[in-house]
């Protein structure tokens, strides 16, 4: 069948459940928000009556903000932040927010931009410097992003999660010179043995992440042996 449905048809064609459980979920998500700002309008200027109504609203949409992330809804996020920092634009709590909204939809590019500016405005932020770390692993540059994990382990030494990420980009590092130099041993590389000792101290200091150092061990050895480098990134990623 060609062409749109007539409209008396199209509204004939029972929802699956599937279809909606999420109507519902997204009506009860928006009903959550609205409470969350009117209870921020009325209750802080009874608590706190210097605060401005300007400030009051600001921190209810960045709280519905925070809401909205909570349950994957970051295109409604990225609005209610966007709002909240008309106020403020440079305040850099709401623009971390919002970077990282944008990145659970998919804009990358943009929120690297934002944490350029972050970095900027707050160096020794760990967060930041992780995060910077993640766009250049993403975007292919591990000797980058080993180099801001690093600086982040220098602030904070025993992160296991950030030892985790620098480990992922040591190895990769190490698979990059694998093929171009053609080692005969991965192993033979000190970019993986710093990936290993990376893995073995985060493990250490966090013992739940035995099951993913195992896999990602597990995942370098396959690629040694003959394995394939996207096989590696899936097992990298999945991990993660």
């Amino acid at each position: 069948m060609s062409g749109e449905m007539d409209d008396k048809y199209r509204y004939c064609i029972p929802l699956h459940e599937g279809t909606r459980e999420q109507i519902m979920q997204t009506k009860w998500i928006l009903l959550l928000a609205l409470a969350i700002i009117v209870g921020i309008v009325v209750v802080i200027p009874l608590l706190a009556p210097g605060v401005t109504p300007a400030g009051i609203v600001q921190d209810g949409q960045a709280t519905a903000g925070d809401a909205f992330m909570l349950v994957n809804q970051s295109g409604i996020a990225l609005t209610l932040y966007n709002d909240a920092l008309a106020a403020n634009p440079g305040d850099p709590v709401l623009l971390k927010k919002k970077a990282e909204a944008l990145i659970e939809s998919g804009q990358t590019g943009d929120a690297e931009q934002i944490y350029q500016q972050l970095l900027s405005q707050c160096p020794n932020d760990p967060a930041v410097l992780v995060r910077m770390g993640d766009f250049s692993y993403w975007n292919g540059d591990y000797p980058g992003a080993i180099s801001y994990y690093d600086t982040a382990l220098s602030i904070q030494p025993e992160n296991a999660q950030i030892m985790l990420r620098d480990g992922d980009a040591c190895l990769m590092l190490a698979v990059t010179q694998y093929q171009e130099q053609h080692a005969v041993f991965l192993d033979s590389l000190d970019s993986y043995r710093k990936a290993m000792d990376e893995y073995a101290q985060a493990e250490k200091l966090d013992p739940r992440l035995s099951a993913v150092v195992s896999a990602r061990t597990l995942a370098a050895d396959q690629y040694e042996a003959g394995g394939d480098e996207q096989d590696l990134v899936a097992t990298l990623k999945a991990s993660s």
